[in-house]
């Protein structure tokens, strides 16, 4: 969906919708970089072994299903790394690394 553009006397609105699509609960690419970063970060490979490269030339996510519960949960808890890293540190799997 494309976004709403509402300009103003004094902006354009284009940063505005632009950050509107970026956060928005319909586009979860955001949220799964942002999660799989934090992935990486705890067990030095993300889920997508190419962080820089989630398009078509990038691989595909080794548990994708893992990367879309942590991004919902990111977004769930209002974009909250700290709630993300939690979530994260508390499981089974790293506990056991």
């Amino acid at each position: 969906e494309k976004p709403v553009i509402k300009p103003t006397a004094k902006t354009t609105g284009r940063r505005s919708a632009l950050a509107d699509w970026i956060a928005s609960p319909e586009n979860p690419f955001t949220a799964r970089v942002m999660v799989n970063r934090v992935w990486q970060r705890h067990f030095a490979e993300g889920l997508v072994a190419t962080p820089n490269d989630f398009g078509m030339l990038g691989e595909a996510p080794s548990h994708p299903e893992l990367l879309d519960a942590l991004a919902r949960h990111f977004m769930d808890h209002e974009w909250s790394i700290k709630q993300t890293i939690r979530e994260v540190v508390l499981s089974r799997t790293y506990g056991s690394t």
